[in-house]
């Protein structure tokens, strides 16, 4: 091989390894936006709600574990969800059993999390008013995707 040859291998060996980086970069980002944005929202809902915890340490280990136990859940969600769409019911029923499991499994999600914790105190209305609020999120944000796709 000759010095011309060995040069570009090298240097498409460097193009892929700037493409890994930054593609690991940029969802690095994004993972960290929606996690802080998750944090950051909730650390002010709760404040208004009046959750007692620790220190923010806590609170981040409460996201932390909502979003780790939350995947478990999000499983059982899609296989549910996907015999109330596959259902014989009228469009409404379909939705409203919908937002019923999500609400359900939300709410196991945060009253474990709370329960695993010691530092954090969530009243059960506060366990109620934090699963409204991001199951609420959660079908605005689907209504916007399935808007999107019609399109």
């Amino acid at each position: 091989m000759s010095k011309e040859d060995e040069s570009f291998r090298y240097l498409k060996l460097r193009q892929k390894i700037i493409v890994v980086l930054a593609l690991t970069l940029v969802v690095s980002i994004a993972i960290a936006i929606v996690f802080g944005g998750f944090f950051f929202g909730l650390t002010g809902f709760f404040s208004l709600i009046g959750v007692t915890y620790e220190s923010t340490g806590t609170l981040l280990l409460f996201v932390l574990y909502c979003f780790l136990i939350g995947i478990i859940f999000e499983v059982i969600e899609k296989i549910v969800l996907v015999f109330i769409v596959k259902a014989n019911i009228r469009q409404s029923e379909k939705f409203l059993w919908t937002v019923f499991v999500k609400f359900g499994l939300t709410w196991v999600v945060i009253y474990t999390v709370d329960e695993l914790m010691g530092t954090i105190t969530l009243s059960g209305f506060a366990e109620f008013l934090t699963a409204l609020l991001i199951v609420s999120i959660d079908m605005i944000f689907d209504d916007e995707k399935r808007n999107n796709e019609k399109k």
